[in-house]
């Protein structure tokens, strides 16, 4: 049934509308990516027959060659935006080894048929307010939107002027806009859209392209979008995402599509001796308005100010509803000193490149700055990744725990530093910390997507498969890029290898290449096995990950008494108390049959908080271990962890 036209497609609940590019749920837009739109597109137009990789591939990137991962990956979007989960109604189908099928029945209605369809009338009125104090104008736009002869208000646009009259075109819409107008001042309706509202902040762009003031590009854009973690109605994309935008001038059409979000901030800096001035740019990416834009000239010693007031200015204008408890916490966390916010901003810069020299500047700045709890927050980031990337001392640990303690000390609801809290317990092997730590930034602050996403990882070591799995579905909801850099591993111990496969992030990465080798293992797939894990080895050797595929690679070729001594030795070299990490050398010593081996590193999984019990359960690479007496002690540990964890925290 391929469906061609001028037409709406219904199915379940949804409608899709081709010539709007809009997904709609009982009349409310859902957010999809346009390249996951146009994917849905030829899914739906071919309801009840297979479309293959290849057919999709060609059609979505004619005359570009891209990995099939890309494909899956926009499968997994659409999955999330139509709800599936586990236990949901399914609307795509995998068909193994071929491509997906579009299953729900689907009603192609012609977009002239106003009795089935919302036809789209708009009429746009603007509203002159003036007052006598000529301070600003006002002008209110918005769109009517029929449904079967039923008028309804669309949205509801807002800007400001002047005087004590009322200019509008049309008799019938001048009553209308002064009714909303009214029911607006008087509370009876929200200016404020639905759900959190979604930000990306680009690093700002240097004018003057002097190396001397360069940290201000990526370190200015930082500590705002830290600024803008108080509000509890808006989603900031982490700095990270947008670091590879480089020194600004990125398109901001481009950036929203790409991280998946409906205003970006840019700015531009120039500092010329002891001036700095700062210009930024709010823009509404679908509308191209530009919401707010302002230039501050200050003398550079006040470069502490231009946080707050840019992250006051972009919740103001993206109206947001800034509680009282909002707005004490940014007051309580500001900076005192301007050397002091210097040698932060300086040590935001270089942090992931030069651990070492962050820390000397991170050190300085809290000496001059006791009080300033960001900069305490960052020192225990770098200490922790001075620690586990550079192989410093273990006192670095002990130091990192210790400067978040001190943050915390200074501002419990400082953004983000539960989440930090969190991650490094857990890689200690202190999941209860970690988890209590998540919890705690979720009550601050509900829409955040790294807290929801680790908290995934909290459920399975924990053993609560679903449960994780379903704050993994959340957070991809929140952000769809929220598995960069990692994946929804519980789909891969539940045995959904499909949504396993599909939920991998976008782009060529060792630790992604090892878990889709890791995932083709699971299903005896070894050939595939062995081409991902040769290809995440050839990525990047220095990772853990890499080298446990290494191990697994010489036990798909049957070189097993070589694959004992190789990972005998890593696991010398490579100590680790992460407990998953833990339960894969217990994998990898398992397939390469080396039992005793296996048994041991399955128990300091255990006994560093890995007691997913039900994923040993079920895991085909552990199978030759079941008839173990060892093996049979290890599960009841798991177990008994597992049910103490769950009348705990359930």
């Amino acid at each position: 049934m391929s469906m061609q036209g001028q037409h709406f497609y219904e199915f379940g609940p949804f409608r899709l509308d081709p010539s709007e590019r809009l997904l709609l749920r009982a009349n409310q837009p859902i957010q999809v990516p346009p390249k996951a739109f146009e994917t849905l597109l030829l899914l739906v137009r071919n309801s009840g027959h297979v479309l293959t990789k290849e057919e999709l591939m060609k059609a979505l990137w004619p005359d570009t060659f891209v990995e099939e991962n890309n494909l899956t990956q926009h499968i997994s979007i659409l999955r999330r935006a139509l709800g599936e989960t586990s236990g949901a109604q399914a609307y795509i189908e995998t068909v193994p080894r071929l491509g997906y099928r579009f299953v729900e029945p689907v009603r192609a209605v012609p977009a002239s048929d106003d009795r089935e369809v919302v036809v789209q009338r708009r009429t746009r009125t603007r509203i002159v307010l003036h007052q006598q104090n000529e301070e600003e104008i006002v002008q209110e736009e918005f769109e009517a939107e029929p449904v079967a002869a039923a008028p309804a208000i669309r949205s509801l646009g807002k800007r400001f002027t002047t005087r004590t009259w009322i200019a509008v075109g049309g008799a019938a819409a001048a009553a209308l806009a002064i009714a909303f107008f009214v029911a607006i001042r008087a509370g009876g309706f929200s200016l404020r859209p639905a759900g959190p509202r979604t930000l990306a902040v680009l690093p700002f762009r240097n004018l003057k392209h002097d190396t001397e003031s360069q940290f201000l590009s990526h370190s200015l854009a930082d500590a705002i979008t830290q600024r803008l973690g108080y509000f509890s109605e808006l989603v900031v994309r982490p700095s990270s995402y947008a670091a590879h935008y480089g020194n600004g001038g990125a398109d901001p059409r481009t950036v929203a599509r790409e991280l998946d979000v409906q205003t970006v901030l840019t700015g531009s800096y120039i500092k010329e001796g002891d001036r700095l001035r700062v210009s930024a740019e709010l823009v509404d990416v679908a509308t191209a308005a530009v919401l707010w834009r302002d230039t501050l000239d200050l003398p550079f010693d006040q470069l502490l100010t231009v946080q707050d007031r840019v992250a006051v200015n972009v919740a103001r204008r993206l109206r947001l509803h800034i509680l009282p408890q909002e707005s004490a916490r940014l007051s309580k966390s500001a900076p005192k000193d301007a050397r002091a916010y210097e040698y932060f901003l300086r040590a935001l810069f270089d942090i992931s490149n030069d651990y070492q020299l962050s820390i000397q500047m991170l050190e300085a700045s809290v000496a001059l700055d006791p009080g300033y709890a960001p900069a305490w927050m960052a020192l225990g980031n770098a200490y922790a990744g001075h620690a586990v990337w550079q192989g410093a001392e273990p006192e670095f640990r002990e130091k990192s725990r210790e400067a978040f303690d001190r943050a915390l000390q200074l501002d419990p609801e400082l953004p983000g530093v539960h989440v930090f809290l969190a991650v490094h317990a857990m890689e200690r092997g202190e999941l209860d910390q970690g988890l209590l730590a998540l919890r705690e930034e979720l009550r601050l602050n509900p829409n955040e997507p790294a807290a929801h996403w680790w908290l995934t990882e909290a459920y399975l070591y924990g053993g609560m498969l679903q449960e994780s799995i379903a704050e993994g579905e959340r957070a991809l909801r929140l952000d769809p890029l929220a598995n960069t850099g990692s994946s929804l591993n519980s789909y891969l111990h539940a045995g959904d290898y499909d949504k396993f496969l599909s939920s991998l992030p976008l782009g060529e990465s060792a630790r992604t290449s090892f878990y889709r080798g890791l995932c083709y293992l699971y299903m005896r797939e070894s050939s595939r096995a062995a081409v991902e894990f040769e290809h995440a080895y050839t990525l990047d050797p220095s990772l853990l990950h890499a080298k446990y595929g290494r191990a697994f690679l010489y036990g798909i070729s049957g070189k097993r008494d070589e694959g004992v001594r190789y990972l005998t030795g890593v696991a010398r070299e490579n100590p680790t108390v992460d407990g998953e990490m833990l339960y894969k050398l217990a994998q990898a010593f398992a397939t390469l049959g080396d039992k005793s081996s296996a048994l041991s590193s399955l128990q300091a999984a255990v006994d560093h908080s890995f007691y997913c019990s039900s994923c040993m359960a079920g895991d085909p690479l552990l199978a030759t271990l079941r008839q173990e007496p060892a093996y049979t002690q290890v599960m009841s540990l798991a177990h008994e962890r597992h049910q103490n964890f769950q009348r705990r925290y359930f």
